[in-house]
């Protein structure tokens, strides 16, 4: 199956379960480009699969697309097992401190700087308990180094220079402990994946491997199957996993 007939596949599929009353199907406009979203974690393998939009015609002459130029944006979370852990849907209207970052001509999700910079990623949810620490929500630590008492499941990145030189990475983290029994990965993070340092580096374990942490990567979708509506991410997940023949 080649990687149109996929998504026309996808498209039919979704179309029959939502005539059958699971949710409210919207189909991206013809000028609307839509990216899949996919993330892997260095340490425990958790991953974040999604889908997002916005109209070409709008971008501004920086090229970068940002959280008022979207049009759609998806996104669900997997356990090492590959289960659902979560899913969020149309994150950039439901979430007051989301932040995403697209640049179109290199065709790359900006997340090397803090969570609430132009250059970082804040995605899910994360909600400072309270009201005092609603200052910290870029920080996310308190003057000890904690994390603050906050709850939501939360992809953020963060680019801390100890030495002078910045360290960029991103976290999954279970804020509010809201999924216990699901692994830690590292320190409080269900995962991470620091881009300049190995496993091995991170790990200080020379046999845990020489790979480095992997950024959120945005693939674009074909124009014509470019489809969003209750429940997509999930399908998508399930159907990318399909073994498909050029």
């Amino acid at each position: 199956m080649t990687q149109t007939c996929f998504y026309q596949t996808l498209a039919a599929t979704v179309t029959g379960i939502t005539l059958s009353g699971l949710g409210v199907l919207n189909i991206a406009p013809a000028q609307a480009a839509t990216f899949r979203l996919s993330w892997t974690g260095q340490v425990l393998g958790y991953q974040a699969e999604g889908l997002f939009s916005y109209n070409e015609t709008q971008v501004d002459e920086s090229g970068i697309v940002r959280r008022d130029d979207l049009e759609s944006f998806n996104i669900a979370f997997y356990d090492p097992e590959e289960n659902l852990i979560q899913e969020f849907i149309d994150n950039h209207l439901t979430y007051s401190g989301f932040n995403f970052n697209f640049d179109t001509q290199t065709g790359k999700i900006l997340q090397e700087g803090f969570s609430d910079e132009p250059n970082g990623i804040d995605i899910g949810e994360y909600n400072p308990i309270f009201e005092e620490e609603e200052n910290r929500v870029a920080a996310r630590f308190d003057e000890e180094g904690n994390l603050v008492s906050a709850n939501g499941l939360n992809f953020w990145s963060a680019a801390p220079a100890p030495e002078g030189t910045a360290i960029p990475h991103v976290h999954l983290t279970d804020f509010g402990n809201d999924f216990p029994d699901l692994p830690i990965g590292f320190g409080r993070h269900l995962d991470v994946a620091f881009f300049t340092r190995t496993t091995a580096q991170l790990l200080n374990d020379p046999t845990a491997g020489d790979e480095f942490g992997q950024r959120m990567i945005a693939t674009k979708v074909p124009e014509a199957d470019s489809i969003f509506g209750l429940g997509i991410v999930s399908l998508i997940w399930y159907f990318t996993r399909k073994k498909t023949v050029n």
